[in-house]
């Protein structure tokens, strides 16, 4: 691709599939024609098994770009990684770790804008950790925004709720007679989204005599883990899908299942919602309780109360008219606080102040990370061979 005419907005994510992926995406997707050029760079490390993104951005300029952590000198990385985002004036949309590492390491002359999409220590140590070269910070939940102001009280002022937004689905839910269809999507991880979880909840529907089937849509490091756990004509995985796939799968289901940890807002909570299923998700303030009502919107069981979820699975298969219900109301509330014109609008609102935004960056600005190793005068070739033979002696992938 050509490069991007100044200014331009600059993005980059982790090339792996899951909500901050997909956010990002659908924002480039929905945006209207501004007075900004627009790149993608995804980044992927080759010693990290997951789930890539297979589709691409409406972009102006997207590029993969490939690297060796921790084998790698970790200032060698930035380095390369300064050379594939493009000269210019404009925004820099920092998702992760990398990123704000190559914003401390290089001053690109963009304004850096970190989006926080996760409400664990991980991502507000990123936001201070990195603070000096961080222009403004979006939120996307008011637990995020909430609890980053607590954490940076100092830069109130510059941390934005930007909540993420939806388009009007293509086909809405329609109710079917028989076994309630229960839907998982998302990414296979148990850590975050608990997804051994749902064999343990299917055990419990069978216990009460309760006839379901589950799809079950993504991928991710836990799969294996969870097919082995789970071989069941009740329950179907389809793989990765497209966000238009998910949609319309959704709309042939009824009940969405999440038995998650920890979110920041979950998208695919949201796209369900959207086309009338009803969630059944945990209980957690961060994300889920900002956007759902409980008994009016979804169902919020405790954490890893596989009886509790079990138990609410079974009420909504009991009372279809409560599903109906409460599936119109799931469906209105998307509509009405996430429309993605409206949501779109304002992150490229907050872009176009990009110049007002930015702040003097300071003399020395120090890498927060790195070992003896990665030091920039080191060669990358001798600080690669030294962390591999230290990883062959640990059995670990090099």
């Amino acid at each position: 691709m050509a490069p991007l005419t100044s200014p331009s907005v600059v993005c980059v994510v982790p090339d792996t599939l899951g909500g901050m992926l997909n956010m990002m995406e659908g924002l480039f997707r929905h945006r209207r024609p501004d007075a900004f050029s627009y790149g993608v760079v995804r980044t992927v490390s080759a010693l990290v098994t997951d789930t890539r993104f297979s589709g691409h951005f409406n972009a102006d300029y997207e590029t993969i770009f490939e690297y060796r952590a921790p084998v790698e000198n970790l200032h060698a990385v930035l380095r390369r990684l300064r050379g594939v985002i493009p000269a210019g004036e404009g925004v820099l949309i920092a998702n992760d770790l990398l990123e704000l590492a190559l914003a401390s390491a290089f001053d690109c002359g963009r304004t850096v804008i970190q989006v926080l999409h996760g409400d664990t220590d991980y991502y507000y140590d990123l936001a201070a950790r990195h603070e000096q070269v961080i222009d403004a910070f979006v939120a996307i939940g008011r637990t995020l925004e909430r609890r980053l102001k607590e954490r940076l009280p100092h830069r109130a002022a510059d941390i934005h709720y930007l909540p993420y937004g939806l388009p009007q689905p293509p086909r809405r839910r329609t109710p079917a007679p028989g076994r309630l269809r229960l839907l998982f999507a998302g990414r296979f991880s148990h850590a975050q989204k608990g997804i051994l979880d749902l064999p343990l909840i299917d055990n419990a529907l069978q216990e009460r005599g309760i006839d379901v089937s589950w799809t079950l849509v993504g991928g991710g490091p836990d799969e294996q883990k969870l097919r082995d756990a789970w071989s069941s004509p009740r329950v179907t995985f389809l793989g990765v899908k497209s966000a238009a796939e998910v949609l319309a799968i959704a709309s042939n289901h009824d009940v969405f299942v999440l038995p998650t940890r920890w979110e920041g807002v979950p998208v695919a909570v949201l796209e369900a919602m959207s086309v009338g299923l009803v969630p059944v998700v945990s209980r957690i303030d961060s994300g889920v309780a900002e956007i759902l009502v409980d008994g009016e919107t979804g169902l919020m069981p405790p954490v890893g109360d596989h009886a509790a979820f079990a138990d609410a699975i079974a009420a909504l298969d009991r009372n279809r008219g409560k599903l109906e219900v409460m599936g119109a109301a799931a469906s209105r509330w998307v509509a009405t606080h996430r429309d993605i014109r409206a949501c779109t609008d304002a992150y490229q609102a907050l872009f176009a102040r990009y110049r007002e935004l930015k702040r003097p960056r300071p003399a020395n600005v120090a890498l927060p990370y790195g070992s003896r190793l990665d030091q920039p005068w080191i060669p990358n070739a001798a600080v690669r061979t030294v962390r591999t033979m230290i990883r062959r002696a640990k059995g670990k992938p090099v």
